[in-house]
């Protein structure tokens, strides 16, 4: 116990001192923003995602601990899980997800990826969980170790976890490594010191490897679950049968992605039915314990929207356009070929200038970062106007535009989203081990300070 205690105080201590630097850091970020992009551009973008695994493993797996906090992450793991169980039945998993993950059979010590926690308030009233979650992290890995680490997106606490379980010398594979080459290029130290980092787009893999991580780029998650939807459609959903242009309505994952955006689209929906009156609007939102919110903010709109909870997958192949928050869910919905406006509210002065001045990146919108060109509009910051998200939908969806681009698409999908993300995966968990019990001793760099 008094190990763990120990732990706490390091990786609270290092966590205090990277926070007083964030601040410089950040301030500083917008000197070297040329330099980083002009990296960025020079990135692998080839994709050369290994096949997946036929062979039975080498190695057996009996024990794992995973850590993930938030829904998309939870999904991620949750397909990892399941294909390592394939591959080892029996297999025991242990750590923090969600009630996804518990439902599936993990002992979840801590529900944080039922919390979807965003913004500096929030996250600082949950400091003390988090504090008993390093140190119960701690305690576990001491008092029995498992085969493997696996962490999973949700960088602010898995990078303190990485450092405890890279000096208990357990191998640590961290799946879908966090993207700070996009805003926070200091964070990749402890990170590039994992055994190994799986990685969504091919470019990332590269820049991880300049910084002397193993990363191997797998393929992005939705590859399955698009591939499964596009080779055979489901039918239109009966709440809104017939053929009436079908438009998405996706206000992101998290209440406050919600309580930002959801209104803009509301308002851009009500423009685009003003002008085309045939035009119906859905919601296919997944997370049900938004749904009061949601229910809110519909009930106060001047357009009706339709919301199919649970089944975004299945409208999806029925859209004909889409207003979709950055994230997983525009990427989706592009690469299923749905024309896409990407927007993100951000209300604060500070993060919109910050989002202006200091991403590393030319794009936010992944799709548009994948081709390597502004194939779909982007509105972001403060001042997203609804008349300008309106606007660029209808400009997408014009004749011959709206062919090519789908097209274009298409091709993106075949590149980057194979089918086979969490088999590729699972490969790369049981090659970590493999390699740690072969070459034997310690993490390959210590992490100190």
């Amino acid at each position: 116990m008094l190990a763990a205690k120990l732990d706490l105080a390091r990786e609270t201590a290092a966590a205090t001192g990277a926070l007083l630097l964030a601040a410089p850091r950040h301030a500083l970020a917008p000197l070297r923003r040329r330099a980083r992009r002009a990296e960025f551009a020079a990135l692998e973008r080839e994709a050369a995602a290994a096949p997946v695994p036929e062979a039975p493993p080498q190695v057996t797996l009996r024990d794992l601990v995973l850590s993930c906090g938030d829904a998309s992450g939870e999904a991620h793991a949750l397909a990892l899980v399941t294909e390592l169980r394939r591959r080892h039945p029996g297999l025991r998993v242990r750590g923090f997800g969600g009630s996804r993950l518990a439902a599936a059979g993990m002992e979840v010590w801590e529900p944080l990826a039922d919390l979807n926690v965003m913004g500096f308030r929030a996250v600082a009233g949950l400091l003390p969980l988090f504090f008993r979650s390093v140190e119960r992290f701690a305690a576990e890995l001491r008092r029995e170790p498992p085969d493997a680490v696996v962490l999973v997106d949700y960088p602010g606490l898995n990078q303190r976890l990485l450092r405890i379980a890279a000096r208990r010398g357990v191998p640590v594979v961290d799946h879908l490594a966090p993207q700070t080459w996009a805003w926070a290029p200091w964070r990749a130290r402890d990170f590039a010191r994992a055994d190994a980092l799986t990685t969504l787009f091919p470019f990332e893999a590269d820049w991880w490897r300049r910084r002397g991580g193993r990363a191997r780029f797998v393929g992005h998650p939705a590859g399955d679950a698009l591939h499964a939807v596009l080779a055979s459609p489901p039918p239109r959903p009966a709440e809104v049968a017939g053929d009436a242009p079908l438009i998405g309505l996706m206000p992101g994952s998290r209440r406050r992605e919600v309580e930002d955006n959801l209104p803009n689209l509301l308002a851009a929906a009500e423009l685009l039915a003003t002008r085309d009156p045939s035009r119906r609007f859905v919601l296919p939102h997944r997370r049900r314990e938004l749904a009061p919110l949601l229910d809110a903010l519909l009930a106060e709109a001047a357009v009706p929207v339709t919301r199919l909870p649970g089944r975004f997958h299945e409208v999806l192949p029925h859209l004909t356009g889409a207003l979709c928050v950055s994230g997983t869910a525009s990427l989706e919905a592009a690469l299923a070929g749905v024309p896409t406006v990407v927007t993100y509210a951000i209300p604060s002065r500070l993060g919109a200038a910050f989002a202006r001045h200091a991403l590393a990146v030319p794009h936010v919108a992944a799709v548009n970062l994948l081709a390597g060109e502004a194939l779909l509009p982007e509105r972001v910051g403060r001042r997203v106007r609804p008349a300008d998200l309106a606007a660029d939908l209808e400009a997408l969806l014009e004749p011959g535009r709206r062919e090519a681009l789908v097209t274009r698409l298409h091709e993106l999908r075949r590149c980057y989203a194979a089918p086979g993300t969490a088999a590729r995966a699972a490969g790369v968990v049981e090659e970590a081990v493999l390699r740690r019990r072969t070459e034997g001793g310690p993490a390959r760099s210590s992490l100190e300070g």
